[in-house]
């Protein structure tokens, strides 16, 4: 991954943890969990996830950014206890701060279906911006719902591809840097021990 866009005259990165926070049925456990634990880092929050992070907010991503552009436009607005996050998208993309391509990809990057989920997009462009801890929190990749719909059981539907996705990148250097405390992502890259 590289930078096609930032309008960002701040350091993207202030500590060597990363926190990517999703909308995942698990998210309150998970981050109870790992707030617990005191560790200094940044947080890139995904979707709801914004709402329930309990400070301010580092990052905030979204790769699908057409759709996403009202909740980009107004997040600062609409979280306005979470600080200034930096907001991260794939292409070049004028409502977002950071815009992301990928490397040596012929397709153009509005042509891309992404799979993986926007979590594994987070994980790339937080490697690239040099983490050298990455853990995942409400990121599971299962369809048991979202945190924010406490009665809810049954949530996305992933794709055979996205879990490939998942599956290629646990094969890379990369993915040891890479932890999760939930679901199919903990199972694949292992979990987080502090």
């Amino acid at each position: 991954m590289h930078i096609v866009k930032n309008t960002i005259d701040r350091p993207l990165k202030n500590h060597d943890f990363l926190l990517i926070t999703g909308d995942g049925k698990p998210l309150p456990r998970d981050l109870e969990t790992f707030m617990d634990l005191g560790i200094d880092h940044d947080v890139m929050c995904i979707g709801r996830s914004i709402q329930i992070y309990p400070g301010l907010v580092d990052h905030y991503a979204d790769v699908d950014a057409d759709a996403g552009k009202w909740v980009a436009e107004n997040l600062i607005e609409n979280n306005p206890d979470k600080g200034y996050p930096i907001r991260h998208t794939l292409g070049d993309v004028a409502w977002f701060d950071v815009c992301w391509e990928i490397e040596d990809c012929l397709i153009p990057s509005e042509d891309i279906l992404w799979h993986g989920s926007t979590a594994l997009f987070c994980v790339l462009i937080g490697i690239a911006m040099e983490y050298k801890q990455i853990v995942l929190a409400g990121c599971p990749m299962d369809s048991k719902g979202h945190w924010y719909f406490p009665d809810e059981t049954y949530g996305p539907k992933w794709t055979f591809e996205s879990y490939q996705s998942w599956f290629e990148f646990a094969a890379t250097e990369d993915a040891k840097k890479v932890c999760s405390l939930s679901g199919y992502t903990k199972q694949l890259l292992g979990g987080f021990n502090g």
